[in-house]
């Protein structure tokens, strides 16, 4: 197996949505990856499993994932399913178990059904995020990720490769691997944004909290919460930006009246983040609205308020990714 220890990481942006996601995904749960069960590759993410010790029913929330162009969708891409489980992680290095809650997105797109062929957008991805609760601060972040992408237009591209960052002994280690190759890289670009940027989650869902209450009451909001982010090697300070809107077609074909969230870099700045949008409900809201007894239990007993992402917009280089919630219910033994 080769080792590269010096080369930075483009890894690094991925992560860096990756806890954002887990943080909008939050504490209702979600986004990203894909079962490859009996793959090898998978086994650090297994392990990973076997450290954590549910105690709450699980929570499963369903997105269906389509490409949009000019508002018009055109490929459906996948199928994303999140599931938060609140429960006991046992602790790397002191072999302690903590409270946590435990994030487990699985991201599938349809093959094309013939043996040995791909469609021309695969994907198979696996996501765990591991949280302490109540703090909600980021003790580790994996994804194993399999996916093969061949446009209209320019090369097909192959991606089999893990990614593990870890914050357990108190400063972030991360270690990404090409599965098709074998090389190893161990550098980050801005590790320490990336840590603190691990910390910001429960200050920005008790924000979000608030918005709605605020929002939902017609008062006054407060000043935009800031986050600091790592995009592509640049430590950029970013504003989230709510308003009151009613969300797209979603959860049972419904629009609701939810929190719209974007990002807005601070004024005077000259970086341009691409377009994030989310629409968002508290978690107990939300179970209400659905009339699910099970659901509105388990969001009345959950040690931290958090908020539900019912649509998210991502901007890619020409046109949108839309992630829209299909279902969110408890996970029946």
């Amino acid at each position: 197996m080769q080792r590269q220890s010096n080369r930075r990481s483009n890894g690094a942006p991925r992560v860096l949505r990756g806890l954002v996601v887990a943080g909008v995904v939050w504490a209702g749960g979600w986004i990203l990856l894909a079962a490859a069960s009996a793959d090898p590759a998978v086994v650090p993410l297994s392990e990973l499993d076997a450290r954590f010790r549910p105690v709450d029913t699980p929570i499963s929330m369903e997105y269906d994932v389509g490409y949009r162009f000019l508002r018009i969708e055109l490929k459906r891409i996948g199928k994303i399913v999140a599931t938060t489980t609140i429960g006991t992680w046992r602790h790397r290095l002191t072999g302690v178990e903590v409270p946590a809650l435990f994030l487990d997105v699985r991201a599938d797109s349809p093959d094309s059904g013939k043996k040995g062929e791909r469609s021309r957008v695969s994907i198979h991805d696996r996501m765990v995020a591991v949280l302490t609760v109540p703090e909600l601060e980021v003790l580790l972040f994996a994804k194993y990720s399999d996916e093969y992408l061949h446009p209209l237009i320019g090369r097909a591209r192959e991606t089999l490769s893990s990614a593990m960052y870890n914050t357990e002994a108190g400063r972030l280690e991360y270690e990404g691997r090409d599965l098709k190759s074998g090389v190893v890289s161990t550098n980050l670009v801005n590790a320490e944004a990336l840590l603190e940027l691990s910390r910001r989650i429960r200050p920005v869902m008790n924000f979000l909290i608030r918005q709605c209450a605020a929002k939902f009451k017609a008062s006054v909001p407060e000043e935009p919460e800031r986050i600091v982010v790592n995009m592509d090697g640049r430590v950029v300070a970013l504003r989230l930006v709510t308003e009151l809107e009613r969300s797209p077609v979603c959860l049972g074909r419904r629009k609701f009246d939810a929190l719209h969230v974007s990002t807005a870099t601070e004024r005077g700045s000259k970086v341009k983040p691409r377009d994030f949008h989310a629409w968002c409900l508290p978690f107990e809201t939300l179970a209400e609205q659905q009339g699910d007894s099970a659901l509105l239990t388990a969001a009345r007993a959950a040690p931290i308020r958090s908020v539900v992402p019912l649509v998210l917009d991502y901007e890619l280089g020409l046109g949108h990714v839309r992630a829209t919630m299909t279902a969110i219910h408890p996970v029946r033994p």
